[in-house]
């Protein structure tokens, strides 16, 4: 039997728990803000506004199920509980984030985020689309440039060459540090922009390392110390001038890094 065969057959199982869980907003809020710590219930009135009698029906429903325990009038998260609320808030995220980024993710080539990065979407639930307007067409490139002259330690994944940016980080390479995983195409049109022994002088001093990825990846990905911004391809293999995803959230930022480590783990380095 398929997995997703049993995917059908396990829904068939947990399904009236799925409903229980989600049906009401009274238990979801309640299993949110006890993931907080326990509380009592005029702290859950405050912050839910709900009546006293909602809360204690809810509270009284997810006890009968073990997902919450009372001790003295105070509530917190069963063991169950907190398994449940984890999952139920990263499903609340990683639909949050589809809705804030969602037409970027829908009808574009993702082939470059791995399976284990899709699933934690709802790390980038802070991110923003940034779109071009008529009056500023070059938007999204104007802001990451903005971005990138302030942020340190540069990590920089490209199969598309945007040169402001290219030269913008060679120029902070002084004192700064940059680490580029570019393809081949692209590696050879930077030596072309920026020349041989510049780059050379760079990597040999430790400011800078440059690895060699695939030539089919489909991606602009940029972060510092700061930020990271996400650009990718429409599915017939154009590239998206127009929308980057952007963060200045943390988990964002890990999020971030490691799609770099991916990408990195998946290169070559480039010698001089």
């Amino acid at each position: 039997m398929d997995s997703n065969n049993n995917g059908l057959i396990n829904y068939d199982e947990v399904k009236d728990d799925l409903k229980f869980l989600i049906k009401s907003d009274v238990r979801v809020k309640i299993l949110i803000s006890l993931s907080e710590g326990e509380k009592n219930i005029a702290q859950l009135k405050q912050e839910l506004g709900f009546s006293s009698s909602t809360i204690l029906h809810g509270m009284y429903q997810l006890e009968a199920k073990d997902i919450i325990v009372r001790n003295s009038g105070i509530y917190a998260l069963s063991k169950t509980g907190e398994i449940y609320q984890d999952k139920l808030l990263d499903m609340v995220k990683s639909i949050y984030a589809l809705k804030n980024c969602g037409s970027i993710f829908l009808n574009h080539d993702i082939e470059c985020i791995p399976p284990e990065l899709l699933k934690d979407l709802g790390s980038l639930e802070d991110s923003r689309l940034v779109n071009s307007i008529t009056t500023d067409i070059l938007r999204p490139h104007n802001i990451l440039i903005q971005y990138l002259s302030q942020s340190i330690n540069i990590k920089h994944i490209s199969s598309v060459l945007y040169t402001p940016t290219i030269k913008l980080i060679f120029s902070n390479l002084d004192l700064n540090r940059a680490h580029l995983l570019l393809t081949r195409e692209i590696l050879e049109e930077v030596v072309d922009e920026i020349n041989y022994s510049t780059i050379k002088k760079y990597i040999t001093q430790g400011n800078l390392k440059i690895g060699i990825i695939n030539d089919k990846t489909r991606i602009s990905f940029n972060m510092g110390d700061n930020f990271m911004s996400l650009g990718l391809y429409y599915q017939n293999g154009d590239y998206d001038l127009n929308n980057l995803i952007m963060s200045e959230n943390r988990k964002a930022l890990d999020w971030g890094n490691r799609l770099f480590k991916y990408h990195q783990e998946l290169s070559k380095d480039f010698e001089v």
